[in-house]
């Protein structure tokens, strides 16, 4: 395609022999690519700043999309930034590395705000500016490396962008992430220099996960397929990497993962060496956390998340409180110290037996953890005439079962605090409160992952 030249598509198939034009950058999507429009189609192309004007190749048309990658900057915004790190490019893991940090928490603000409007029709919502970090490098307490045998060497690294090439980015001192905390590079490193160190026949993990705990105490997870057929000699010489890696400085936990491929997620756990736990602090509680068992990967934010959502429960100590899709229990120990009692519903039965450990652990006794599927357990207490005052929702990124908000509903919750990682599902299920009886009053995005495209936000609803 010429630069002016009309665009236009028939189909929903990608129309091949596009070429390059120039467009304005507008805005971002959910993604952080740019976007911008061609012919009153809209375009997005990573890597770009709104303000910017730039050269594009069409790389896929669609009906109502296209999708472009970057040739040339020809107008560049002040707000870019240089990269600092030599492997965003390729990895894909920091989608607004290339964008001034304050400009990044205004985008965020823009994009909660937008897809509240597109997606739950919700418009003129109270949305408070992005809270955001002193110093946004190095937060992350939790990071996935993959693993393959290449020739005689071992590449770990993340998964290139769109594709399944590994970026090596540990080995030799190179390892140069600079979301992870510290500490995960130095033990990355070590890890991979013994892996490099195994024989060209020897068991090796497909990923190894790296979690450290606020008290500085490092688990490492060694995930494998269970397809692959093993003798007694590979099992002893996987056994003896797991304990070399449990000889690393600050690791006090090896655990293997033995997942099913083609299978769903999940699988057999089993520790190597040492605990089967780490502990993490926060805000002056303690948690026992375990291989499959979910915690915030930002310390720092998940305090300033953790404050926010006790304001907006507007507890004066006689609740009683419910905190859906509960995990390890972290949000109903840190309110249960401010109520009569608070109750924490999780589908794994593994983190619901930590939250109670978690429970002991920090001398609480005012809290009860179900397990069980949380649209099906939370739904029959209610039918059974539980009636908490306030219910936090915290589900995955899916958001939540229908199911669920029927019964918060039902249960006449005075206060519904939203924890959520997915602007969209927050969206849609607001809009299934509102139908319920419910009324959105504040929206506070917290950026728990900077640098990336990602938000966390805690809402308050109340009844109406």
């Amino acid at each position: 395609m010429r630069q002016g030249e009309s665009l236009r598509t028939g189909s929903n198939d990608e129309l091949p022999g596009v070429g390059e034009t120039a467009i304005e950058i507008t805005g971002i999507n959910h993604q952080g690519e740019g976007v911008g429009r061609l012919d009153g189609l809209v375009v997005f192309v990573p890597g770009t700043v709104p303000g910017e004007r730039v050269l594009v190749e069409l790389t896929e048309v669609r009906r109502s999309y296209a999708r472009g990658k970057l040739v040339k900057i020809i107008a560049p915004s002040g707000e870019r930034v240089a990269l600092g790190c030599a492997l965003a490019e390729r990895c894909g893991g920091c989608a607004l590395r290339h964008v001034a940090y304050p400009t990044q928490l205004r985008l965020k603000t823009e994009l909660v705000r937008q897809v509240l409007a597109r997606t739950g029709g919700i418009t003129g919502a109270v949305v408070r500016d992005t809270i955001g970090m002193a110093r946004p490098l190095h937060y992350r307490n939790n990071i996935q490396l993959k693993v393959r045998r290449n020739g005689d060497g071992v590449e770990m690294g993340f998964y290139e962008k769109e594709s399944h090439s590994i970026v090596k980015v540990a080995g030799k001192g190179e390892y140069t992430c600079l979301l992870a905390r510290r500490e995960l590079n130095r033990v990355a490193e070590k890890v991979q220099a013994l892996l490099g160190e195994t024989s060209p026949g020897a068991p090796l993990p497909g990923e190894v996960a790296l979690r450290r705990g606020g008290t500085g105490e490092i688990m490492v997870v060694l995930s494998r397929d269970t397809n692959a057929v093993e003798g007694k000699n590979s099992r002893s010489s996987f056994n003896a990497l797991a304990g070399q890696i449990a000889s690393i400085p600050g690791v006090v936990s090896v655990v293997e993962h033995a997942r099913q491929r083609c299978k769903k997620p999940g699988g057999r756990y089993h520790t190597l060496a040492g605990r089967d736990y780490i502990i993490d602090e926060l805000d002056g509680l303690k948690f026992r956390i375990s291989a499959p068992s979910f915690f915030q990967v930002n310390p720092e934010q998940t305090a300033v998340l953790y404050r926010k959502t006790l304001e907006y429960c507007g507890l004066r100590g006689g609740e009683e409180v419910a905190d859906a899709y509960c995990g390890v229990g972290a949000i109903t120990i840190y309110l249960a110290r401010h109520v009569k009692e608070a109750r924490g519903y999780e589908l794994a039965p593994r983190a619901v037996a930590d939250a109670r450990v978690n429970a002991d652990l920090n001398k609480i006794k005012n809290t009860g953890f179900y397990a069980g599927a949380v649209e099906k357990v939370l739904p029959e207490q209610v039918a059974a005439g539980y009636r908490p005052d306030v219910v936090v929702l915290d589900p995955p990124r899916a958001g939540c079962r229908p199911a669920v908000l029927e019964a918060v509903a039902r249960s006449g919750a005075r206060r519904v605090v939203y924890v959520s990682c997915d602007p969209a599902t927050l969206a849609r299920d607001i809009a299934r409160l509102s139908g319920l009886g419910y009324q959105l009053q504040e929206v506070q995005p917290v950026d728990m992952f900077p640098h990336t495209a990602h938000v966390e936000t805690c809402v308050l609803i109340t009844r109406v």
